[in-house]
């Protein structure tokens, strides 16, 4: 979206893991129930201030295994913020696009992993097919970084790269 010539873009992707999730979840849930029992045959008396407690770790458990990642788009400067339970903010990655050397979808060949100081999945799923990855250059040493882009996103990204973005 474009307000006094300024290009702003905003996205914000939820991590997506087969299995992961789910398996951490009935975890919690388990470990849950085996509490209870303990807390039940073990506190006798303070047994709902027992279960309390639980409920309130099983709750926590669930909020933060949820992961989102915001992708904001300003005027050719990304950043990267990870969003752990729909209230912790973390900033993970931020560069300009003329720091940028190459973008193009994961299909494309080239999105090796070696060579690079460090490498940064903030995408929806490893096997996405609408992923995209790009090698930006910083102070620490190049960079490999996988996105999950909306078309929204992908526009800004072709007006401020141009050649540098391959389909």
């Amino acid at each position: 979206m474009r307000a006094n010539g300024d290009l702003f873009v905003e996205q914000i992707v939820r991590r997506r893991r087969p299995g992961g999730e789910t398996l951490f979840r009935a975890g919690c849930i388990l470990a849950g129930a085996v509490l209870a029992v303990l807390a039940f045959f073990l506190l006798g008396a303070f047994f709902p201030l027992a279960m309390a407690v639980i409920a309130l770790g099983e709750y926590f458990c669930f909020i933060y295994a949820v992961k989102e990642f915001e992708y904001s788009f300003f005027d050719g400067e990304l950043t990267v913020e990870q969003i752990r339970g729909k209230r912790k903010r973390k900033r993970l990655f931020s560069c300009s696009c003329r720091e940028i050397s190459r973008m193009a979808p994961v299909s494309a060949a080239g999105a090796e992993r070696a060579g690079f100081a460090s490498v940064l999945d903030v995408s929806a799923a490893a096997g996405d097919k609408d992923r995209w990855f790009f090698t930006a250059e910083g102070p620490k040493g190049k960079t490999l970084v996988y996105i999950s882009p909306n078309g929204r996103l992908l526009d800004a990204f072709r007006e401020y790269l141009g050649r540098k973005m391959e389909y």
